[in-house]
This record gives C-alpha cells, sequence and structure tokens, in this order.
C-alpha cells in the first residue's frame, strides 16, 4: 500500500473562515503530493498548503472536509472515482508528516506489516479499522490507521502482550487494549521482534541499574528497573521501597555533577520524599552517553513558595570530551542542558494558581497533584524523547521560526505537551551559584504573586 508519487484530479472546493462565512468556491484541480495539498481553481487564487497545517480530516458522503492549523475549513467535492484514492493518500501522506514532526527520532525496527486493529480505550469505547500498518521502532509501537492519525504505544507502558488466536493482544496500564490481526505470515515474525524489542530495552534498563548499583541482587535490579523502564523518573519512596541503597547510589552520582549543589538546595526547599529520578540513555547510545533527570516538587512547605515542580538534568558516564558537544542528537544551538550537565532548571505549576488557591492546605488533596504531575512529566519526556525545546519556547518562536516548525506542530498534536507548556512557568541558567539561587528564589516569589495562569517569568540577563 505504497503511496502514489501524486494525485492530481478535478474537483469542487469550498473555503470558509472560522466563523463558517464563505471566502471561495468553484471547480480547481486539486494535486497532492508526500508534503503538500493544492488546489488550483480557473483564473482565481491558489490554496497551496504543508499537510502539517491540515489539523483534521473528515471523509463524509464522498467529501472530505479538512480543518487548518488558521482554523479555515475547506470541503472538497465532486472527486468522482479519485475519491477513495485520495482519501487513502491524503492520510498516509499526512501520517508520514506527523511520524517525521512528532519527534520520532529513532530508527524502525520493522515496518510494511498490515492488517486489521481493534482498540478499546480506558473508558471502554471500542473502535475498529479495517486496513493499518503497524510499525516497531526502538521504545514504541506505532499504529497507523489508513483513515485515521497515527497512535503510539511507548514499550514502557505496555503491562500485558498476548500473542494467540493469529493476533496480539496488547494492554497498556492506563486499560486501552490493542488487538492486532489479520497480519497473515508475518504474524510470528512480527511478535518475535516485538518481544525482542521490549526485551532490549528491559536489559538496557537493568544494566543501567546495576552499572549504579554493582552490588544490588537480580530481584533488586528488575524490581528498579520496572519503576525505571525507558528513563522513566520514580519517586524516592517508590525506590526506597524497593531498594535504599538504589536511591542512595543516585544521589551519589548526582554529588559528582555540576547539578549537585542545586539539588541540595531545592531539596531543602521542596518535597523531600516526592522527588523523582529517572536514568535515561542517549538515543545515540554511547555517542550521547547516559544521563539523570530529576524532579522536585516544591509546593506547600514553605509559605513564600509553592505550585511548583522543578526540572534539572545531568549527564553522567561520559565517554569522549566531544560528548558536550551533542545532546540527545541535538545540536549545540539546541537545548543542551543533557550535555552540560544542568544547563537550566526548569520550572512548572501543578496546578492552576486559582485551584492552587483553593487547595489550601488540604496535604491529600495536594499529594495527590503532584503524582500526577509526576505521570504527566513521564508521558511527555516520553513523547518528545526528553527534548525541552519544545517546553519553553514561546508562542511567537513556534509560529514564526521555521526551524522549530515540527515543535510547532508537536505542540499541537500531543496533549501533555500542550499542557505542559501551559504550566511552564520559566528557566533558570546555570551561572554562578549566587546568581542561579538569586534567579530562582525571584521566580518562585513571581509563581506565588501572579494570577495569571499564562504569565512566564523572564529574566532579561539570560
Amino acid at each position: 500500500m505504497a503511496m502514489a508519487g501524486m494525485i492530481s484530479c478535478s474537483c469542487g472546493f469550498a473555503l470558509s473562515n472560522e466563523a463558517g462565512n464563505e471566502l471561495a468556491k468553484g471547480e480547481a484541480q486539486i494535486n497532492l503530493d508526500s508534503e503538500r495539498l493544492s488546489i488550483l481553481p480557473k483564473f482565481a487564487e491558489a490554496i497551496h498548503l504543508s499537510l502539517v497545517d491540515i489539523t483534521k480530516i473528515l471523509p463524509v458522503d464522498y467529501r472530505v472536509d479538512m480543518t487548518l492549523s488558521s482554523r479555515e475549513r475547506i470541503s472538497v467535492s465532486n472527486l468522482g472515482y479519485k475519491f477513495g484514492d485520495l482519501v487513502s493518500n491524503l492520510f498516509q501522506a499526512r501520517n508520514e508528516m506527523i511520524l517525521k514532526y512528532l519527534l520520532l527520532n529513532e530508527s524502525i525496527k520493522k515496518s510494511g506489516v498490515w492488517g486489521d486493529l481493534s482498540l478499546t480505550d480506558s473508558s471502554s469505547a471500542a473502535r475498529q479499522f479495517e486496513g493499518c500498518e503497524f510499525r516497531l521502532y526502538e521504545t514504541s509501537i506505532v499504529l497507523i490507521p489508513t483513515t485515521e492519525e497515527p497512535i503510539r504505544i511507548h514499550y514502557s507502558n505496555v503491562a500485558r502482550i498476548e500473542a494467540k488466536d493469529y493476533s496480539i493482544a496488547i494492554t497498556t496500564e492506563i486499560g486501552e487494549r490493542f488487538i492486532i490481526s489479520k497480519i497473515g505470515r508475518e504474524l510470528d515474525s512480527t511478535s518475535k521482534e516485538l518481544s525482542d524489542a521490549i526485551n532490549t530495552l528491559n536489559i538496557q534498563s537493568q544494566s543501567l541499574i546495576k552499572d549504579l548499583v554493582p552490588s544490588a541482587d537480580p530481584t533488586v535490579v528488575r524490581s528498579a528497573s520496572r519503576l525505571l523502564k525507558d528513563g522513566k523518573a520514580a519517586r524516592r519512596s517508590d525506590i526506597e521501597s524497593v531498594s535504599p541503597e538504589v536511591w542512595r547510589a543516585f544521589e551519589k552520582k548526582l554529588e559528582q555533577t555540576p547539578i549537585w549543589n542545586g539539588y541540595q538546595y531545592l531539596k531543602s526547599i521542596g518535597r523531600e520524599e516526592k522527588i523523582a529520578i529517572g536514568i535515561k540513555r542517549g538515543l545515540m547510545g554511547d555517542l550521547t552517553g547516559n544521563y539523570l533527570w530529576v524532579l522536585i516538587p516544591i509546593d506547600n512547605k514553605n509559605p513564600e513558595f509553592g505550585n511548583a515542580i522543578a526540572l534539572e538534568t545531568a549527564r553522567i558516564l561520559s565517554s569522549s570530551p566531544k560528548d558536550s558537544e551533542m545532546a540527545d542528537g541535538i545540536p549545540p544551538d539546541a537545548d543542551t542542558a543533557i550535555a552540560t550537565g544542568g544547563n537550566a532548571t526548569y520550572f512548572f505549576r501543578i496546578l492552576s494558581r486559582k485551584d492552587y488557591a483553593g487547595i489550601g492546605g488540604n496535604k491529600n488533596e495536594l499529594d495527590g497533584k503532584v503524582d500526577s504531575m509526576i505521570s504527566r512529566m513521564n508521558e511527555l519526556m516520553l513523547d518528545i524523547n526528553f527534548r525541552r525545546e519544545p517546553i519553553f519556547l514561546s508562542d511567537e518562536a513556534l509560529q514564526t521560526e521555521p526551524k522549530y516548525a515540527r515543535y510547532k506542530f508537536a505542540a499541537g498534536k500531543i496533549p501533555s505537551l500542550k499542557d505542559l507548556r501551559q504550566r511552564f512557568i520559566g528557566r533558570v541558567i546555570h551561572s554562578s551559584s549566587e546568581q542561579w539561587k538569586s534567579n530562582v528564589l525571584a521566580l518562585l516569589s513571581f509563581n506565588q504573586s501572579t494570577i495569571d495562569d499564562n504569565a512566564r517569568w523572564e529574566k532579561s540577563e539570560q
């Protein structure tokens, strides 16, 4: 089911604005290639779109309705026998763009497997898709229905997999269930490669734990790796329930990094038992090494501060002086906190400022919100392969800078990223220790004093 190089046919079209007012209509030629869609009326203004500008595609009654990032709407009709070809190729081309722009910067292990998909979401709502491609990546399986957007399942979020009755059933930790069927002779090889990919991640996670705590016995290593698989950050209380020695090893490793003093200070004003730490292997393996990332909640311990969670990162196990020139495959002009071991500290709101004020001193309710925020941070960091640029870039930069086009698209397509951008308070660059601490206090004070959830702290000197 490979996509043709181009589709070109006659059509009728109508363009309307967000309010539903018609802007243009008539007969036209429609052209589709792997990246763009063009509508060419006779003696009228052409409409030329990148596929990433199309936010929604809805085929209905032999008409294709599209919503654009500008909130305009285009309806294409009178396609005749080309209707089916246009719909399938439009979805396929756009899905390829989605996978490109949604930060899947990792190698494909297996692709071109086609079958049917049945899915049940966490609310028990069920859907069926006839015709779906299945791809295996290093850290996730991607399901690509012919008339829907791709669905990405992180291996670290998989609770159970069953391969039987000529199908593969995947159940996630939040209760979603995906059944892949009718893949014929690809069943055995797909099952094996899926199992191998998950086992590879498990082995990597266990190896990182064993390197961190050489004296840990196999049971401790396996239990800790379940909490920390694929780079997830786990709370101190959960890690210590497996082995206090593992937590001590994490802090000992942090002590060897440039962020140690900052970590100690944030811990002193934060909720120590709620601190979460993860260990992540860089996307380029030995070239980018491994790094620790830390989440430190700061809520009601000090009445002057609160409603914040700090994110710190630190490189470990450096293998080359050139490692500092690259961070997870990101060039030096991008966010290099991973490489430099503490380039910046990032802060996020736990709740809306109004809701936080309403909770007051209700510790139990706040604890639940903190835990939810840590889970959300984990999901986000997995979704964007642990990049931070998509979080801190301004809306203006996303809208106007062509080099950030993929981040703009990701911010619109990944709900957790959109939410976290809204929660982003600001970042404090690691310069001198005194300046960093002064700016942290200024940021936390700003966060408590403003009631505008859209307000970001900024320091002009940075």
